[in-house]
């Protein structure tokens, strides 16, 4: 009976233990399904991620490439704007020298006559005193040697000064006393015909454009204020500008024809600007605004017949201003056009 009894409790066992193993077995089947689903949804979602970061990685190296080009376009318009204005501001120096050079070189001329005088005496003393004695020692020879050398290197450069100013130095010690004359007069000649004509073109130039209370004269330069010529921030010459310029114009092709060709004169157009600064795409600073300014009127004069050789475009921004204060009557005076007759 007891025997009967286990025997029925142990075979129940075995249905219990299966349907667990059966339930185990249902829900380890569903895990791995729901991983495998995870597992295919995951890997579209990072297949899809591995393009668009492709596609940026692309877009990135195209920007990259075109901000590299810029740079170098940007560098290399730098460049040229740079050593364009260096060529503008050599030859404004060039320009402003002359008169210091024409002094220097009459400066140069009397120390030139000075050692000439000098070695000449010397050299003088020197032969009586061998002609004296009848011999003539080595040394009393090579120093009357070093002295005609010193005379003859101081004689050529007279003659370069002189070929410069178109005088001619005639043979002989005898000549230098009329020589330098001719240097002088020469010279004296040059400043005084070029004063002239700039005392006519600026008597022209206010028979013609009259009493302004824009436009004033000041030492060499005639100066127009920028207003009358252009609008604010811009360099294009309005309808009224260009009434003054073909003015200007006029006056100088009439100048032209009655200047002296041995005169080497050029027409000096100077921009300038109040010192608030400007920061455009066209005009990064006022170097920029006052050179072009300066480069407009130019060009405009040049459609008008006036002869490139003849004139000058120079930009000097704010640096140079007439009235040091900060209202607005000193900005309007420092906004200017100073037009300058000079020798080149």
């Amino acid at each position: 009976m007891q025997l009967s009894h286990t025997h029925r409790r142990s075979i129940n066992i075995w249905p219990g233990f299966v349907d667990a193993l059966s339930a185990l077995l249902i829900v380890i089947v569903f895990l791995l399904l729901i991983f495998m689903i995870g597992q295919f949804f995951l890997s579209t979602a990072l297949t899809s991620k591995e393009r668009t970061i492709n596609e940026l990685d692309r877009v990135t190296a195209q920007l990259a490439e075109l901000l590299a080009t810029e740079k170098s376009n940007t560098a290399d318009l730098r460049r040229q704007l740079e050593t364009a204005t260096a060529q503008l501001s050599d030859q404004s120096d060039a320009l402003a020298t002359l008169q210091a050079d024409a002094e220097l070189l009459m400066d140069l001329r009397r120390q030139l006559e000075q050692e000439i005088a000098a070695l000449s005496s010397e050299l003088q003393a020197s032969r009586e005193s061998l002609k004296s004695e009848k011999q003539l020692s080595s040394r009393s020879l090579a120093q009357i040697e070093l002295i005609n050398r010193q005379i003859k290197r101081l004689r050529d450069q007279l003659g370069a000064i002189g070929q410069t100013l178109g005088v001619e130095m005639a043979a002989g010690d005898e000549d230098l006393e009329a020589f330098t004359r001719n240097i002088n007069q020469s010279l004296l000649q040059m400043v005084q015909t070029l004063a002239h004509y700039r005392s006519d073109f600026f008597g022209r130039l206010r028979d013609v454009l009259g009493d302004h209370p824009n436009i004033q004269v000041v030492g060499d330069r005639f100066i127009l204020q920028s207003e009358l010529l252009f609008d604010t921030a811009s360099a294009t010459l309005g309808a009224r500008g260009q009434r003054q310029v073909e003015m200007l114009a006029r006056i100088i092709n009439a100048m032209s024809e009655e200047i002296p060709g041995d005169i080497d004169w050029v027409i000096r157009i100077d921009g300038h600007t109040d010192r608030r600064q400007i920061n455009t795409p066209e005009f990064p600073s006022n170097w920029e605004l006052s050179t072009a300014r300066a480069l407009a009127i130019v060009q405009f004069m040049i459609t008008q017949g006036v002869a490139p050789e003849r004139l000058a475009a120079t930009g000097f921004g704010e640096f140079h201003p007439l009235d040091p204060g900060s209202s607005p009557q000193a900005y309007a005076q420092n906004r200017r056009i100073e037009i300058k007759l000079t020798a080149r």
